[in-house]
């Protein structure tokens, strides 16, 4: 008795499972993409930002949400891909700045610098596996196999 309402339950896991997974329901992937407003592209220097009260420092390719407040250190650069915008916008230290949906707020005075450029969030890829390399020239397969 108790081993056919195991599978039962097991069963119907399962099957919710799959039935999400077609339909992309995840209400918490849902939610961090909707609280997500920029991404990184590029730090020089020092620039903290405080998520919910607690600091971290960026790195490229780290995700930006919404209300997170920057500390950009003296001589510290930052520039990133505002989804909203659609602009690269670029902020030079020292300097204090929140980010929102809406765009960048400025604390202290200073302006963020747009770039003429566009820019969107990134998507996940169709493809599996590989590797990508930013800044190296890539190498002909002949000379990698030793092959001339």
């Amino acid at each position: 008795m108790q081993l056919q309402t195991t599978a039962k339950f097991i069963s119907a896991t399962v099957l919710s499972s799959a039935i999400a997974a077609a339909l992309g329901v995840g209400p918490l992937d849902a939610a961090q993409d909707a609280n997500e407003v920029a991404i990184v592209e590029n730090v020089s220097g020092h620039v903290v930002a405080f998520v919910a009260g607690k600091p971290a420092l960026l790195e490229a390719l780290d995700v930006v949400s919404d209300g997170t407040r920057l500390d950009l250190q003296a001589n510290s650069e930052l520039r990133i891909c505002h989804y909203q915008t659609r602009q690269f916008l670029t902020l030079r230290g020292p300097l204090r700045a929140s980010i929102s949906r809406e765009g960048v707020t400025v604390v202290n005075g200073k302006t963020a610098t747009v770039a003429g450029e566009p820019c969107a969030a990134p998507v996940s890829s169709t493809f599996s596996g590989g590797v990508v390399l930013r800044g190296v020239t890539p190498a002909p397969v002949s000379n990698v196999l030793g092959k001339r």
